[in-house]
């Protein structure tokens, strides 16, 4: 199913960890389906339109998928309105803040970003279909060993 001019819903729903567990992670429900595509028509066709190739690591993520990773059975992945996003030509921090500074949307979190290393990490984006964005934006760092989640976009 295509579901803008660049994005297929399998490129939403593949994922290798799913392969090799034999987890079915398909979306079974209208809801997810519409999340998808309030996340593709929002942020991922306009990143794409300004910054060419998006590299989608995960964006649907079933909940025994979600389990099978250890992520949070809240998270927004499984919902259908989440995804970790990178563009191999923009630097992940530039990236988190074209997205902040130029959409609307839920989330905005930069992972495990090194300043200097523009391919460090990947940006989590949301969006809430309902239109109950926050326009969040947060920093997902390690300190001793331990994810820290601070307010803003820290370089």
């Amino acid at each position: 199913m295509i579901i803008s001019k660049n994005f297929s819903l399998r490129e939403f729903t593949k994922s290798s960890t799913a392969e090799r567990l034999g987890i079915d992670n398909s979306v079974k429900d209208q809801q997810t389906l519409v999340n998808l595509c309030a996340l593709t028509h929002n942020i991922l066709q306009p990143v794409r339109d300004k910054h060419g190739r998006v590299d989608c690591n995960s964006v649907f993520r079933c909940l025994d998928l979600n389990r099978a990773i250890k992520s949070s059975d809240k998270s927004q992945h499984v919902k259908g309105e989440a995804g970790d996003i990178e563009c191999p030509a923009v630097d992940n921090f530039d990236l988190a803040f074209w997205i902040a500074g130029n959409l609307d949307y839920d989330m905005v979190l930069l992972e495990f970003y090194t300043k200097g290393i523009p391919d460090s990490g990947w940006v989590h984006v949301s969006f809430k279909a309902d239109g109950s964005n926050r326009n969040k934006q947060l920093t997902a760092l390690k300190v001793k060993g331990k994810t820290v989640y601070k307010e803003g976009l820290i370089r």
